[in-house]
């Protein structure tokens, strides 16, 4: 089957899948038909081989609906000198379902979206020595020792490896073949794969001169060390914070025998030169986090598992080498500052469009759609499809890295774009992770009411460990909503692409030019401002990162661009008069993108040179408050307050008594004059 400049080869694995290849050549807009293999894996690898070559005469790309047997795929491809063929997975996602025979529709979208063009995304290069430290202690119960020294055997050869033992005991034998072997307790330890800085207390390494125990050379504290792998079998609390995000790091019990045959299977490899794609953008220039020391935003560093975020002053700095890619940044960023780039979200939100698309050309209606990971949740998708129900036929699977991304961004643009409901499986053992999107789900439930597209199962978080369950879920929750949709263009920041959807939902169901209250800690809403309190002394605009508070250079005047506003809060730390509050809400009428007038004044102008230079509010409030002071209680100090500063210098020096004039100097006392 031919697809524009792409051949795609369909097979029935072995007749387990109901396939009419007439049906989805006509469903997929091939013309010439769809012929079905029935083993292109074993028996029918020649007419593989086959199409690999006419593929590569005619400079197409080759696309197999077929994952599992990728490897065989790579070998024939290898062995006659094409490239390797794109896969995609029809079989767990489809064609093993209660509903395969409604799945035509279904397989075809799937196939559409595999042959689109992926914009690869950039990368970071790591090299690794393969220095690796296999870390144990023997004051723990079952604290690795033995296991550390079997792994370190097994390692010895393949990378640089050092045992280090803390809290050793005279039942610790001498040993060879493991590589260094060594004593301490690791005080502190960050960075990443290819460079974890430890400090070590107590170390000291071990005497070849030991006999019938080990013994060691004087102990260090303080010891500064590296090394690229950082494999950890003493039980006690992790080294890093979201552990299982951190490349290179390693935790196992020391008599969990399959965790350590993996983790020698894959450290093993760890050495060499890596690419390790780059999971977010970021420019500081957009970020909330602080400004003039105020803090503000800090809802990536709230949500980041993996410690990947540090506060820089005014902004944060993301690690590339340490983000493991959940996403969670992405999806609760309000300026767009951290932006997830692998895949980024326009990137994604365009896959989803371009999915329900591909499917209602195809015949097919009323779809939902299912985000789950590359690991957990493809695993619990294939679990079903092989031992219970299969998913429906209207639930579009869309393959993320990671679940953190899902945010409320992705889910009211997925009803915008025309999918009935939207599901997001999560794995039930990340909480850490899971629960920001519980927040991100609340408010897109409470964005959806506000344009009357919201009703009962419209958005569904899947955290349950069944396959059983998982699939009940998926078949029996009805979502009955009479919401139109209303499709757009992908394009852009999350924010502006966010804004797009709700307007283009209030505009389809009638509700144009609502105000929608949305809960605390939303990333969009206006400033409260007591009008009769304010100075306009204009500190929140200066201190706004936003550009949602300005001022007018000609004018004493403060204004306001909703649209633009954050929730960050810096404005709110930063007033004088504390006249400001936060109102989380999505304005949906024209008025939220232009600038709106707040406060004006009169100038205040110089009592004597007549130069304007503040408000009169500001101006009248300083007297005010240094009514009562020691220093402004004679009228002529006073006045100097309602002069420009020019002119507030020359009133200073032309001022008899000079405030900042001093007594004579006292004469020194001697021991003469106390005893005299």
């Amino acid at each position: 089957m031919n697809l524009s400049d792409a051949k795609v080869m369909i097979c029935n694995c072995d007749g387990t899948m109901t396939l009419d290849g007439t049906k989805l050549a006509k469903a997929c807009g091939a013309e010439g038909g769809c012929k079905v293999a029935t083993s292109l894996c074993r028996t029918e690898t020649g007419d593989l081989a086959a199409a690999m070559r006419d593929a590569r005469d005619a400079n197409q790309s080759l696309l197999i609906a077929c994952t599992q047997e990728t490897s065989v795929f790579d070998a024939i491809a290898e062995e006659i000198e094409c490239p390797s063929p794109a896969t995609v997975n029809i079989r767990e996602r489809a064609g093993w379902s209660d509903e395969s025979e409604s799945s035509t529709a279904k397989i075809a979208a799937l196939i559409k979206q595999a042959s689109d063009r992926q914009t690869p995304s950039r990368s970071l290069a790591l090299n690794s020595d393969g220095r690796c430290l296999i870390y144990a202690d023997m004051g723990r119960p079952n604290g690795g020792a033995d296991a550390a020294i079997a792994l370190g055997q097994k390692l010895n050869g393949q990378l640089g490896v050092t045992v280090m033992i803390a809290n050793p005991t005279d039942d610790l034998f001498p040993t060879k073949d493991c590589g260094i072997l060594a004593t301490g307790k690791i005080k502190s330890a960050k960075g990443h794969f290819t460079h974890f800085d430890l400090v070590v207390d107590q170390f000291g390494a071990a005497l070849p001169s030991s006999r019938d125990a080990l013994q060691f050379e004087n102990r260090a504290n303080d010891v500064e060390t590296s090394c690229d792998i950082l494999i950890d079998l003493t039980g006690d609390t992790p080294l890093f914070t979201g552990w299982e995000k951190r490349d290179g790091y390693f935790r196992a019990a020391g008599d969990d025998i399959n965790a350590l045959a993996a983790i020698e299977s894959e450290a093993a490899q760890m050495i060499g030169g890596f690419e390790k794609p780059i999971y977010v953008n970021f420019d500081e220039n957009l970020c909330a986090h602080s400004r003039n020391k105020i803090g503000g935003c800090s809802r990536c560093l709230d949500v980041c598992p993996a410690g990947a975020i540090q506060s820089l002053g005014d902004h944060v700095a993301i690690d590339p080498a340490i983000c493991g890619g959940c996403g969670l940044c992405g999806a609760v960023c309000p300026s767009g500052a951290a932006q997830t780039a692998y895949p980024p979200a326009d990137g994604l939100l365009t896959s989803i469009a371009n999915l329900h698309d591909y499917y209602q050309t195809a015949g097919g209606k009323a779809p939902s759609l299912l985000l789950h990971d590359d690991s957990y949740g493809a695993e619990m998708i294939e679990t079903i499809a092989r031992f219970g129900r299969g998913l429906p036929a209207s639930l579009l699977p869309v393959s993320m890295h990671a679940m953190g991304r899902a945010g409320h961004d992705i889910m009211v643009a997925a009803i915008a774009l025309g999918y009935q409901q939207v599901f997001v499986l999560l794995n039930p053992v990340k909480d850490v992770e899971n629960a920001p999107l519980v927040d991100q789900a609340t408010l897109a439930r409470s964005m959806l009411a506000g344009v009357k597209a919201d009703a009962d199962n419209r958005i569904i978080l899947v955290d349950a460990v069944d396959p059983d369950a998982v699939a009940e879920i998926f078949y029996n929750s009805p979502c009955k909503s009479s919401a139109k949709p209303a499709p757009f263009s992908p394009i852009g920041a999350p924010r502006s692409m966010t804004r797009l959807a709700m307007r283009g939902l209030a505009n389809a169901n009638g509700t144009a030019g609502t105000v929608i209250d949305l809960p605390s800690g939303a990333p969009y809403g206006r400033v409260e401002i007591d009008t009769d309190n304010c100075t306009i002394c204009l500190s929140c605009v200066s201190a706004c990162p936003a550009g949602a508070l300005q001022d007018n250079p000609d004018a004493p005047q403060l204004l306001f661009r909703e649209d633009a506003c954050l929730q960050c809060g810096i404005c709110v730390a930063t007033c004088p008069e504390k006249v400001i509050a936060l109102m989380p809400q999505f304005n949906l009428a024209d008025s939220a993108m232009a600038t709106e007038l707040i406060i004006e004044d009169t100038p205040f102008e110089c009592t004597s040179c007549g130069k304007p230079f503040g408000s009169s509010k500001s101006i009248e409030r300083v007297i005010s408050k240094l009514a009562d002071h020691s220093m402004f209680q004679d009228s002529a100090k006073t006045d100097i307050l309602k002069m420009c500063e020019d002119c507030r210098v020359e009133a200073m020096f032309e001022q008899k008594d000079k405030m900042m004039e001093m007594r004579d100097r006292p004469k020194p006392r001697t021991t003469d004059d106390y005893l005299n």
